[in-house]
């Protein structure tokens, strides 16, 4: 799974607070504008072996059918797991190791220090909302095969990266203005 698709996952799971106005136009937040694909807007690091190991070792045991269209909860939420362990992002079952997170987007992404600060910033904004959701989701005394705490970290992370897209990978065009006004109007992210 892409992180544009953990993204769109997460604007689909997000609750909607209220109805705000921006430029004229109305954003109800109990309707989302039509979804435009995140990566489209925001160019995000794309997918890197950590993540394509960790999608075929969670996804490519489903079935084809499966693998079409977006995975299942489950899945997502055990690939976001993989994904964050296997880059060694978690310290603790819900800490972030924030020096493996920049020195590995650092080693990554080199020539792009916007982008380096905007993820690191991101997962320093999302932990402590993610462990404050995971202990929510806990109560719910429902048993989970992966741990949420990671699907809702990139779910949040990414969705923060949206609302601060560095300059030079932003997208200008209206659908993207709109989808980013929803996204930050609607209190969406941490």
């Amino acid at each position: 799974m892409s992180p544009s698709q953990i993204l769109l996952i997460s604007v689909v799971l997000g609750v909607a607070l209220s109805t705000q106005s921006v430029l004229g136009q109305t954003i109800d937040c109990q309707r989302p504008p039509q979804l435009v694909d995140p990566a489209l807007c925001c160019r995000d690091g794309g997918r890197d072996q950590v993540a394509e190991k960790c999608a075929q070792r969670i996804i490519g045991g489903a079935n084809a059918q499966a693998r079409k269209g977006l995975p299942s909860l489950e899945t997502a939420t055990c690939l976001a797991e993989c994904i964050l362990t296997t880059s060694q992002y978690i310290q603790d079952p819900q800490k972030l190791n924030f020096d493996n997170i920049r020195s590995d987007l650092s080693r990554k992404f080199s020539n792009d220090t916007a982008y380096v600060e905007a993820m690191t910033a991101a997962f320093t904004k999302c932990e402590p909302q993610s462990q404050r959701r995971l202990a929510a989701i806990q109560q719910s005394q429902q048993q989970h095969k992966c741990s949420p705490f990671s699907a809702i970290v990139l779910g949040c992370t990414y969705m923060e990266y949206f609302k601060n897209c560095p300059e030079h990978r932003w997208t200008q065009n209206a659908e993207c203005a709109l989808a980013k006004t929803y996204v930050t109007q609607c209190g969406l992210g941490a």
